[in-house]
């Protein structure tokens, strides 16, 4: 069974962490908490099941996040990503010691949390940690979806199709013939969820569908075939749809 990846914000700035928190729920996520001091993350720490944690370093102007992220490390074993607005030298030596999954700066943009908590959970499930804070890296060829305790791999240039079903987003994995819902509307997933760079590859065919282009192998009146299921294009994105199939007559 499909679960949401859950998440734990350590943060002790209240507009920035209800910020976080909006932007992961929009993207599906669940956020069981959001603890701002360090005697509160502790606490959250031994209480409450979460897959991830999202994790200031600088808690009430000192550190007290890589010596959280240190627990995590060793004790608790999770995943975890530091966020900061500052990473000079010295903090950064500091925070590669408590060897987290993957860093964001601050401020953070929807793409970025949302790739970089895909890189954080590929980069735990692999051991390895990462050793700088890279900003602009924002396209990522895969994502995770959650089955039961384990973390499942899907590559973007695998899926056929995705589906609009209220505010979710179902999505056709090619590899084993399985949909996957994302806990998000189809418009946000096609503008922050899909890589930009993988973005012209997939085209609208309907309000409720769309579709991979590398997977159409015939066009007929308004049906596009693939080899695992037909849509009826609407007349709004029929044209669209042959400009990128390269049809000019």
């Amino acid at each position: 069974m499909q679960h949401d990846i859950s998440i734990l914000i350590i943060e002790d700035d209240a507009m920035w962490s209800q910020s976080l928190k909006n932007n992961l729920v929009d993207f599906g996520f669940t956020v069981v908490g959001t603890p701002n001091t360090f005697q509160n993350a502790i606490t959250a720490l031994n209480s409450l099941n979460y897959d991830i944690a999202l994790l200031d370093i600088n808690l009430h102007t000192r550190n007290e996040g890589i010596e959280l992220g240190k627990m995590l490390t060793n004790l608790y074993r999770k995943p975890f990503i530091f966020i900061t607005g500052n990473f000079d030298k010295q903090t950064m030596d500091q925070a590669v010691e408590a060897k987290p999954s993957a860093y964001l700066t601050k401020p953070v943009n929807p793409v970025s949390l949302y790739v970089t908590i895909q890189s954080a959970i590929n980069n735990f499930n692999n051991k390895t940690v990462a050793i700088a804070a890279k900003p602009g890296e924002t396209d990522s060829d895969s994502f995770f979806v959650k089955l039961g305790d384990k973390y499942k791999k899907i590559n973007w240039k695998d899926v056929v199709y995705l589906t609009s079903d209220k505010n979710y987003t179902v999505i056709f994995n090619a590899v084993d013939g399985t949909e996957y819902y994302i806990r998000s509307s189809m418009n946000r997933t096609l503008q922050y969820i899909v890589p930009k760079h993988l973005q012209g590859k997939f085209i609208q065919v309907n309000r409720a569908e769309t579709v991979q282009l590398s997977f159409i192998t015939e066009l007929i009146a308004d049906e596009v075939y693939t080899p695992y299921k037909t849509f009826t294009v609407s007349e709004n994105y029929i044209r669209d749809l042959k400009k990128q199939l390269n049809i000019i007559a």
